[in-house]
């Protein structure tokens, strides 16, 4: 998804993905992918791993958010950096097709990706 991002705005790789992550992580998330998430959560950001699961994972997310936003001060949104919908429908199409999402941690169609990247704005 970032690459075709990328391939079309002049941001940087890294921003992309700090503003796609946590939206393609709360997008998701649910009950066969959790433990992924509760591993993240408890491993990386120290969350307490007696927490219901769903609890944990969505502390994950968020602390990943504050730290990429607040802590390093990235930009949080498309919006902040000139980015509107005008491409989604291209951009998720090419994701899909050249991506292998089909196959991805959480298989993805394209209505999928272009939810993630509005969920961006």
């Amino acid at each position: 998804m970032e690459h075709e991002l990328s391939a079309i705005y002049d941001i940087t790789h890294g921003l992309g993905l700090a503003i796609l992550t946590p939206r393609w992580m709360k997008y998701c998330l649910d009950e066969t992918t959790v433990s992924k998430y509760v591993d993240f959560a408890v491993n990386v950001f120290g969350v307490d791993e007696n927490l219901p699961p769903m609890e944990i994972a969505n502390k994950g997310i968020e602390m990943m958010e504050k730290f990429l936003f607040e802590t390093l001060g990235l930009k949080s949104s498309f919006t902040d950096i000139g980015i509107d919908e005008s491409h989604f429908e291209v951009m998720a199409e090419k994701a899909v097709r050249l991506g292998g999402l089909a196959y991805a941690f959480k298989p993805l169609a394209k209505e999928d990706v272009v939810n993630i990247f509005k969920m961006c704005l």
